[in-house]
Protein backbone atom coordinates (compact mmCIF):
# COMPACT_ATOMS: atom_id res chain seq x y z
CA UNK A 1 0.00 0.00 0.00
CA UNK A 2 1.26 3.33 -1.08
CA UNK A 3 1.29 6.01 2.05
CA UNK A 4 0.31 8.89 1.79
CA UNK A 5 3.18 11.01 2.33
CA UNK A 6 4.82 9.26 -0.40
CA UNK A 7 2.23 10.53 -2.90
CA UNK A 8 2.72 14.09 -2.70
CA UNK A 9 6.54 14.26 -3.82
CA UNK A 10 5.64 12.24 -6.62
CA UNK A 11 2.19 14.30 -7.56
CA UNK A 12 4.34 17.34 -7.11
CA UNK A 13 7.00 15.64 -10.08
CA UNK A 14 4.36 14.94 -12.51
CA UNK A 15 3.05 18.42 -12.12
CA UNK A 16 6.08 19.27 -13.18
CA UNK A 17 7.08 17.38 -15.85
CA UNK A 18 3.52 18.58 -17.61
CA UNK A 19 4.40 19.99 -20.75
CA UNK A 20 4.11 23.88 -20.82
CA UNK A 21 2.23 23.24 -24.32
CA UNK A 22 0.01 20.82 -22.04
CA UNK A 23 -1.03 24.00 -19.90
CA UNK A 24 -3.65 25.85 -22.14
CA UNK A 25 -4.31 29.54 -21.45
CA UNK A 26 -6.95 31.42 -20.93
CA UNK A 27 -8.61 31.79 -24.01
CA UNK A 28 -10.78 34.83 -23.55
CA UNK A 29 -8.01 36.75 -22.49
CA UNK A 30 -6.06 35.47 -25.38
CA UNK A 31 -8.49 36.39 -28.04
CA UNK A 32 -8.61 39.97 -27.16
CA UNK A 33 -4.91 40.08 -27.80
CA UNK A 34 -5.73 38.05 -31.33
CA UNK A 35 -7.85 41.02 -32.75
CA UNK A 36 -4.84 43.45 -33.43
CA UNK A 37 -1.69 41.22 -32.60
CA UNK A 38 -3.30 37.85 -35.08
CA UNK A 39 -4.19 34.41 -33.78
CA UNK A 40 -0.55 33.25 -34.41
CA UNK A 41 1.04 35.93 -33.16
CA UNK A 42 1.97 37.81 -36.47
CA UNK A 43 -0.27 41.39 -36.81
CA UNK A 44 -1.63 41.68 -39.94
CA UNK A 45 -1.17 45.52 -39.67
CA UNK A 46 2.33 47.12 -40.37
CA UNK A 47 1.65 49.45 -37.30
CA UNK A 48 1.33 46.85 -34.50
CA UNK A 49 4.19 44.46 -33.72
CA UNK A 50 4.50 40.43 -33.87
CA UNK A 51 4.65 38.75 -30.61
CA UNK A 52 5.14 35.46 -31.75
CA UNK A 53 8.29 34.18 -30.59
CA UNK A 54 9.31 37.19 -28.36
CA UNK A 55 10.89 37.48 -24.99
CA UNK A 56 9.24 36.51 -21.93
CA UNK A 57 10.39 39.23 -19.62
CA UNK A 58 10.43 41.47 -22.64
CA UNK A 59 6.52 41.18 -23.31
CA UNK A 60 5.80 41.29 -19.66
CA UNK A 61 8.01 44.68 -19.08
CA UNK A 62 6.08 46.36 -22.19
CA UNK A 63 2.68 45.35 -20.83
CA UNK A 64 3.77 46.37 -17.84
CA UNK A 65 4.96 49.67 -18.88
CA UNK A 66 1.77 50.52 -20.79
CA UNK A 67 0.24 49.87 -17.72
CA UNK A 68 2.10 52.32 -15.17
CA UNK A 69 1.94 54.68 -18.36
CA UNK A 70 5.90 54.87 -19.24
CA UNK A 71 5.34 53.48 -22.86
CA UNK A 72 2.54 55.61 -24.41
CA UNK A 73 -0.02 53.75 -26.29
CA UNK A 74 -3.85 54.68 -26.29
CA UNK A 75 -5.22 51.39 -26.93
CA UNK A 76 -2.56 49.24 -25.26
CA UNK A 77 -3.02 51.54 -22.05
CA UNK A 78 -6.69 50.86 -21.69
CA UNK A 79 -6.39 46.97 -22.20
CA UNK A 80 -3.16 46.84 -19.69
CA UNK A 81 -5.06 48.23 -17.20
CA UNK A 82 -7.84 45.97 -17.69
CA UNK A 83 -5.35 43.10 -16.35
CA UNK A 84 -3.99 41.67 -13.26
CA UNK A 85 -0.09 40.82 -13.33
CA UNK A 86 -0.86 36.82 -13.67
CA UNK A 87 -2.79 37.87 -16.55
CA UNK A 88 -0.16 39.67 -18.26
CA UNK A 89 2.38 36.77 -17.09
CA UNK A 90 -0.02 34.48 -18.31
CA UNK A 91 -0.43 36.68 -22.03
CA UNK A 92 3.47 36.48 -21.93
CA UNK A 93 4.14 33.17 -21.53
CA UNK A 94 1.28 32.41 -24.15
CA UNK A 95 3.31 34.39 -26.83
CA UNK A 96 6.70 33.57 -25.89
CA UNK A 97 6.29 29.94 -26.35
CA UNK A 98 4.71 30.67 -30.27
CA UNK A 99 7.16 30.25 -33.09
CA UNK A 100 8.27 33.08 -34.71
Amino acid sequence: MIRTSHLLPLLACLIAATPASAQQPNRALILECMACHGDDGIAKDKDVPHLAGQNYDYLLKQMRDFQKGRRPHKEMRVMSRLMDDAEMQEIADFYARLPR
